[in-house]
């Protein structure tokens, strides 16, 4: 059965109460506040119809209905409205590409923490990913007479710095020899590109100049290995779930907070939902992992000229505000796209 406009109004009024009051909504409410212009008797039956048809369901026998996964999908695909941030959103989206954030990792955090305070929902953030990451600077500087930074930048920005300890008989023109060994031979590498063996001829090439420059050495790989081993999932706002009546139920958030380390499921969750300068909606039971078929995901996946920027997902319970957290998803992957291109 097609859906009538009748059917389609109703059907909208009640997930749109719904999302507001986490309240099983009734005939009488809807006739109370959204006009349709039927009588109670009325909607009721439309209601049964729209319950058969899937799109709503009874929590009692008694209670008022209560959107579906499938009703929550019509409502997304067919009847969302559009949602124009206010002043106060824009301006805080705005202030953070303002700020002189020259790390694309802090950046990205910085976008991630935003999000979930305009929404208010979980925001997940996975990294670009290893195969399209390559070094395209490694620089070893003097900053104290025995310390130093290590800072290796990506072709998407800095991605680490490390303050590390120089050995005493150190010159400047050792530390310059190194990074020139470094950058001839790891520069335009991926991360997977670089194997043990590549890195252990490196350090058999900075013996030769100084059995001294191998302890160094061995701080540079492990900071590399440090870089490549780094969780590639980042989570923010985890806490504002226990604000919804969903999450009030303390087995229910010990599992929202389990599933939250599991970083594999989460990357694998956020892959699969995801389509490429997409902002790509999966509510309830279309997530693939059945740990998160209570939960709706809204995604975005980033890229610039092919470039992997990485995965920004909003995830919070299927009555989610989804109008809204398209909208602030859309604004703040539209500016860090305009911020990365100046840099890349």
């Amino acid at each position: 059965m097609m859906l009538d406009e009748r059917k389609i109004r109703i059907l909208a009024a009640i997930i749109d109460d719904y999302i507001a009051t986490a309240e099983p909504i009734g005939s009488r409410t809807i006739a109370r506040k959204y006009h349709i212009g039927i009588s109670p008797a009325t909607i009721r039956n439309e209601m049964a119809d729209l319950e058969e048809l899937g799109y709503l369901s009874q929590p009692h026998t008694s209670a008022g209905r209560v959107p579906s996964h499938k009703g929550y999908r019509f409502y997304v695909d067919f009847l969302l409205p559009s949602k124009k941030l206010d002043d106060f959103e824009q301006a805080t989206i705005r202030q953070i590409f303002r700020r002189r954030i020259n790390e694309f990792e802090e950046l990205v955090k910085e976008a991630a923490r935003v999000i979930s305070k305009l929404t208010s929902y979980t925001t997940i953030i996975m990294g670009p990913q290893m195969e399209t990451m390559f070094l395209k600077h490694i620089q070893v500087t003097r900053i104290e007479e025995f310390k130093g930074l290590l800072l290796m930048v990506t072709n998407y920005g800095t991605i680490s710095h490390h303050i590390i300890d120089i050995p005493q008989n150190f010159s400047d023109s050792d530390l310059i020899r190194i990074s020139n060994i470094l950058n001839t031979n790891l520069t335009g590498k991926t991360f997977s590109d670089i194997t043990n063996d590549m890195m252990d001829e490196i350090k058999n090439e900075i013996i030769e100049y100084d059995k001294t420059l191998n302890i160094l050495m061995e701080i540079l790989l492990e900071n590399l290995a440090d870089a490549q081993d780094n969780s590639q999932v980042i989570s923010t706002g985890s806490s504002k779930m226990l604000e919804y009546p969903e999450f009030q139920d303390v087995e229910k958030a010990k599992n929202f907070f389990s599933l939250l380390e599991q970083h594999d499921l989460i990357m694998k969750a956020l892959r699969s939902s995801s389509k490429p300068n997409t902002i790509t909606v999966t509510i309830g039971n279309e997530n693939p992992c059945i740990e998160l078929q209570d939960l709706s995901i809204v995604t975005a996946n980033v890229s610039i000229d092919e470039k992997d920027l990485g995965i920004f997902g909003i995830m919070g319970p299927t009555r989610m505000k989804y109008s809204r957290v398209i909208s602030i998803l859309e604004q703040v992957t539209d500016y860090l796209v305009k911020t990365v291109s100046t840099k890349l």
